[in-house]
């Protein structure tokens, strides 16, 4: 196949896809994003807190119970300033093991919305597809159950790539930084920039993979077409990324709103028209 959009494309086609999904009523594909969101930020933050408890039971197994009680009238103030420093230490390690997961969780929460809601995202592109072209492919219970296990796959997939790219950066920039430091002031802003752009590449790439499946081209295939036309992968994918930038939103509206949003500008930009199919070569 022969991709021929860019990045423009990519952009254009996402500001048309909401539009688009009043237009033909398909806002009642947000729902299940919604319930989705709402119970693994649930059960998410339930998590946390199991694991903020059981942190803080290793700490008082290891230092005794804390109480700041004991800092009355005619108690010892050494024994005051221990339990003080004691209950802090407490405090602070809950913080600490509490902020951590909650970043873990805003990381992890993008793939796991995008495995999860691989079967949903499948059908949203299949029906834009019918609603933009006409054409109506007869379901195949075989093939739509093939298909969303290939979809997870493939999600799976990116995500593990993505990783290690990511992971390569850091370290790159890190002995760069290291080797050069007067480096650093420009090497970390570099750094983020990429990270953003090839997180970008990989949700667009997600988004066109639900297209190319329906065309039975296999995962790595789907890949190898995504890197051809990582332009238009990147467009699809920058608000996607935007989303998941942008605090608080990206733990409650970006997963509801953009995994959706990106899977019909993929498929407005590969078979929004004549001139938007992908062709043969």
């Amino acid at each position: 196949m022969k991709i021929t959009h860019g990045f423009s494309d990519g952009i254009r086609t996402s500001f048309k896809a909401l539009p688009f999904m009043f237009k033909h009523k398909m806002l009642i594909w947000f729902l299940p994003a919604f319930f989705l969101t709402l119970a693994l930020s649930y059960g998410a933050f339930a998590l946390i807190d199991m694991a903020v408890d059981f942190v803080d039971r290793l700490y008082t197994n290891a230092f005794g119970a804390h109480s700041l009680d004991v800092c009355g009238e005619g108690v010892i103030v050494m024994d005051c300033i221990e339990e003080v420093c004691i209950a802090l230490g407490s405090y602070m390690l809950g913080i600490v093991v509490w902020v951590g997961l909650f970043w873990l969780k805003i990381k992890l929460l993008k793939y796991v919305v995008l495995a999860f809601l691989g079967p949903v995202m499948s059908v949203i592109s299949d029906v834009t597809e019918e609603k933009l072209t006409g054409v109506k492919r007869p379901f195949s219970l075989k093939k739509f159950i093939r298909d969303v296990f290939r979809g997870i796959r493939t999600a799976l997939l990116y995500l593990f790539i993505e990783l290690f790219l990511a992971l390569l950066l850091l370290v790159v920039a890190l002995v760069a930084g290291w080797v050069f430091p007067v480096l650093l002031p420009f090497l970390a802003p570099l750094e983020v920039i990429v990270a953003f752009i090839i997180g970008a590449f990989f949700y667009g790439a997600v988004a066109l993979d639900y297209v190319w499946e329906r065309e039975d081209v296999g995962a790595l295939g789907s890949l190898g077409l995504a890197y051809k036309s990582r332009r238009l992968a990147v467009g699809i994918g920058v608000p996607f990324a935007i989303w998941m930038a942008i605090p608080i939103v990206n733990f409650t509206l970006a997963p509801i709103f953009a995994p959706a949003l990106a899977t019909v500008a993929a498929v407005l930009a590969l078979k929004g028209g004549e001139d938007k199919h992908s062709s043969p070569e």
